[in-house]
């Protein structure tokens, strides 16, 4: 019987009431979906606007985030590197601003420039790769997984015999960071650092950052106590600073020797060998006299020549400074606009710039990422807005068993709560037994206390029968279900006698009572406990990750809560979606069923 009569549904105070409990409704719904939807927007964004309150993320129509965004991630989280990189004075990422003049004739000479000039693979870095806190995956990183697992035939075994590189699964190939800049910074001679520059060299012009030495010098002077200004680490020498961070900070791979800067090389390695034999022993070869040791060609990677080589070159006694040559990506880059306009005026002219002197050029670098962000911002939040899920389906797919793991766990464990609940509640239904209720009464405080409360009883009695690490140890301790049966045996007692009477008759066994009468006439109800046991089993991971500590025994929550300990925030917004997606299709495909097992107990 309504609360409200008829006569009364038209009374102003009864449309207040209405009012209100429509507006409490929709209230209390925002509540509910606006959070859900900041963890959808959250789960396709990185650092630069993770702090974003927006439904939708402003990157997906604003073309000023989408930069902030593609230099985040060409540059790999590291503000230094930018910085150092572009000269531009900014204090975080979120503070980026897309170059705002026309660079038309500025990028056809940088492309220009690019085209003719050889620049070595080691005078840029690959962007889009690690990052500095290692929570996300970037594009160059997987591309470069992949280019070794197609080198390897993806082939795990085949790539540690060829690499000779301990790694436990294809999740975890990554590259290390480049310090190209750095004196110290050696790479190793092993096939897996060949393969990388194999793979380097193939990167498009977007996805490189040409080094800046200049940006290294100018900071090199300030840390002596001087104005640094727009000072140029020019190819000569031209002051005590310049031949001071040459000789002690700059990488070798950037210095270049007069050709009588040999005889001091010589001299200096007769210095510390006492003969050939000696220098043989420490080099691996077999030169005839320390006269034949020529200067190493290759700066990067280390060895016992690059090691003296750097030795070298602070010693003054042994090479002066008129041999010392500098070489860099920015000297080549503005003496390629030299030799086109003639004059640092003509230059700024063509490139709509202010230029005072030949230290106001730069590479053009943020000039070339906006433009190609403007050309390519489809693609570009199209992969943002994946990158995060990317990382998430990787690492439940390459990384151990947990999808295998987890659709056997809950479809055994559907199986068995479909076969043993029903069995205890048809027994109850069917036959009189003096303690039925007691028992009831028994399943139903089953109820009254948490899982967590026997987890400790259950872990001891698993581990002495043997069973732990086994999906017997997953299975048997949620089996069998007290309100399930409490449930099933409610539903079964509104079945009608009298079928199961005529049945008798017709000579059925009590099995054939069961099967063919009480199961088919329950499906609303089984399909009930069916999602139970499912939604139970699925998102199963404190017993889970107790009960089963062997990896290959991991279910996908356990695996997803590992995931979880070293990613970023989006990456963990992210990998909640998609576990949520099963159980959200299970409730969508199965709404019709589950609304019938609801309402008919309740209509019989």
């Amino acid at each position: 019987m309504s609360i409200i009569l008829n006569t009364e549904k038209r009374h102003i105070s009864t449309l207040l009431l209405y009012g209100a409990l429509y507006t409490l409704l929709i209230l209390g719904a925002i509540s509910m979906v606006y959070p859900f939807l900041l963890m959808v927007s959250g789960s396709m964004k990185s650092r630069v606007d993770s702090l974003d309150l927006d439904i939708i993320p402003a990157y997906l129509y604003a073309d000023e985030v989408l930069f902030k965004k593609h230099q985040e991630s060409k540059y790999g989280e590291d503000l230094q590197l930018y910085l150092q990189t572009t000269g531009d004075p900014i204090r975080n990422f979120r503070a980026i601003t897309i170059p705002a003049t026309d660079h038309t004739q500025l990028l056809t000479d940088w492309n220009d420039f690019l085209d003719q000039a050889d620049i070595p693979d080691s005078w840029f870095m690959t962007g889009f790769g690690p990052t500095l806190e290692g929570k996300i995956i970037q594009k160059n990183e997987r591309a470069f997984r992949n280019h070794i697992r197609d080198l390897c035939g993806e082939d795990l075994i085949t790539f540690q015999t060829t690499f000779n590189e301990p790694i436990e699964n294809w999740f975890f190939l990554k590259f290390k960071a480049e310090r190209l800049i750095d004196r110290k910074y050696q790479v190793s001679d092993t096939e897996l650092m060949k393969a990388f520059y194999e793979f380097k060299h193939t990167l498009p012009r977007e996805d490189r950052i040409y080094v800046s030495c200049d940006r290294a010098f100018q900071r090199y002077v300030r840390l002596q106590g001087k104005q640094a200004g727009e000072t140029l680490l020019t190819s000569t020498p031209t002051s005590p600073e310049w031949e001071s961070f040459v000789r002690t900070t700059l990488h070798p791979q950037f210095i270049q020797f007069a050709p009588s800067a040999a005889r001091g090389w010589t001299n200096y390695l007769r210095s510390i060998y006492s003969n050939v034999s000696q220098l043989n022993q420490v080099y691996g070869k077999t030169y005839t006299s320390i006269a034949e040791v020529p200067l190493p060609e290759n700066r990067l990677t280390a060895s016992p020549a690059l090691t003296d080589l750097l030795s070298w070159i602070t010693q003054p006694d042994f090479i002066s400074l008129e041999e010392l040559r500098v070489d860099t990506p920015e000297i080549q880059w503005r003496n390629f606009l030299a030799t086109r306009y003639d004059t640092i005026e003509a230059t700024a002219t063509a490139h709509g710039r202010l230029y005072g002197s030949w230290g106001d050029v730069r590479m053009p670098q943020r000039e070339a990422d906006a433009a190609f962000c403007e050309t390519q911002s489809g693609p570009l939040r199209r992969d943002f807005a994946s990158s995060n899920f990317k990382m998430v389906f990787e690492f439940i797919l390459f990384y151990g068993h947990g999808v295998r793991n987890t659709v056997i766990f809950c479809t055994l464990s559907i199986v068995l709560a479909l076969l043993v609940n029903p069995l205890a509640a048809y027994a109850l239904s069917r036959y009189n037994l003096p303690s039925q209720y007691k028992i009831l009464l028994f399943l139903i405080a089953t109820m009254a206390f948490p899982g967590v409360v026997t987890m400790i009883p259950n872990f001891l009695l698993l581990r002495d029968l043997g069973l732990l690490n086994t999906f017997a140890a997953l299975l048997l301790p949620s089996m069998a279900n007290g309100y399930s049966i409490f449930l099933l045996k409610g539903f079964f007692d509104s079945l009608p006698k009298e079928l199961f009477e005529a049945a008798s008759i017709d000579g059925a066994n009590e099995w054939h009572k069961f099967w063919i009468i009480t199961m088919n006439l329950s499906k609303p109800i089984l399909a009930v406990i069916a999602l139970g046991a499912f939604n139970g089993a699925y998102s199963n991971f404190m017993y889970a990750f107790i009960l089963c500590q062997d990896r290959d025994m991991w279910t996908l929550m356990v695996w997803l809560y590992q995931l979880q300990q070293f990613s970023s925030q989006g990456v963990v917004f992210a990998s909640l979606l998609i576990a949520a997606i099963p159980t959200l299709l299970i409730f969508v495909l199965c709404q019709n069923v589950i609304i019938k097992g609801i309402v008919v107990p309740t209509e019989k």
